[in-house]
């Protein structure tokens, strides 16, 4: 257990860490722009070449603040489910809500309702929520001994689903383009104008997430324990899955599927902080920020002029992450 003043120290490097990244990921990119150039585009965009603060301002800053919304969201998500759960491979991709958003904003493109709060965020809601029903059902119909099992019906979900998009690509090979985009997840799209759609939806999220910290420190004990304390589980689950049904969604249906954020980043920040979600919440939260941030960065850089998607970036890392957990899982039981 971290003292109270060492806390404060590791949210403050984490914020300092995120703000240099942030910085140096503007520079980054196939036009490559200087710190004295990214400074005055900022300080004196008057006086800034046209052309480089058309890069700063509306193409790479609005997708490093919506990898940071998106990396915050999905974080703070996994840290939730991985409490409710009691199982450190529970997150919206892996128990498939990333995937059931996913199906919802596909069936939106089909439908060609693609404009407005009401199309594909609405789509991708009621897709994440739907999956979120079958999770939550399951979460009290198995007993306790049974969470594994949960586990690998998440994971057959997450299976499912993607199948259900590859059958949409299948049927509607005109906006074949536009449905792959959800299956590989990336920021190249984004804009300021969704930016203010998904920005108070996500800090809304976050806000009611932090809220119910303290119950979810009571779920982690286990449901009898937390109903013998005074806690209505049911009702509490309810909530915050459908809390982190919301910011999933929104994130999704703008940024497409990017999966193992929130499995890796709140593993490893508990490993510094501990358990307590009132410090693994919002410190899970800058570090996803940190982490897509770093991810889109990767996934631009790399292969220049071209771009590669992000969730193969964070595939890439998460993937071996997971075997490592199950790894240690396995090993531990043994």
């Amino acid at each position: 257990m971290i003292t109270s003043a060492k806390y404060k120290w590791i949210v403050a490097i984490t914020l300092v860490v995120l703000l240099l990244l942030s910085f140096i990921a503007l520079t980054m990119g196939p036009s490559q722009i200087s710190l004295s150039q990214l400074w005055m585009s900022f300080s004196q965009p008057e006086n800034t070449n046209i052309g480089i603060g058309q890069i700063v301002t509306q193409i790479r800053l609005p997708r490093i603040v919506m990898a940071l919304l998106a990396g915050m969201a999905l974080s703070a998500s996994g840290g939730a489910f991985q409490s409710i759960f009691r199982n450190p491979m529970s997150d919206p991709y892996v128990l498939g809500i990333s995937s059931g958003a996913s199906v919802g904003a596909a069936i939106a493109i089909v439908l060609g309702l693609q404009v407005g709060i009401l199309g594909i965020p609405f789509f991708a809601f009621l897709g994440a929520s739907s999956a979120l029903a079958v999770v939550y059902w399951l979460a009290f119909s198995l007993k306790q001994s049974e969470q594994n099992t949960l586990l690998l019906a998440g994971i057959a979900m997450s299976l499912m689903l993607g199948a259900i998009v590859s059958l949409l690509l299948v049927i509607n090979r005109e906006q074949m383009e536009s449905i792959y985009f959800w299956m590989l997840g990336g920021f190249n799209a984004i804009s300021w104008k969704q930016i203010y759609i998904v920005l108070p939806v996500v800090l809304f999220s976050l806000v009611m997430l932090f809220k119910y910290c303290k119950d979810l420190n009571l779920l982690s004990m286990g449901n009898e324990t937390a109903h013998s304390l005074g806690i209505n589980v049911k009702q509490k689950v309810a909530i915050i899955l459908l809390i982190s049904a919301l910011s999933v969604s929104i994130v999704v249906s703008y940024s497409g599927v990017i999966g193992f954020v929130g499995l890796i980043v709140p593993h490893m920040v508990r490993f510094l902080v501990g358990a307590d979600n009132r410090r693994l919440l919002p410190l899970s939260a800058l570090w996803g920020g940190i982490f897509l941030i770093l991810a889109d960065t990767l996934a631009r850089t790399l292969v220049q002029p071209g771009e590669l998607p992000v969730g193969s970036i964070t595939a890439l890392f998460g993937a071996p992450y997971f075997f490592f957990i199950l790894i240690k899982r396995s090993r531990r039981h043994a």
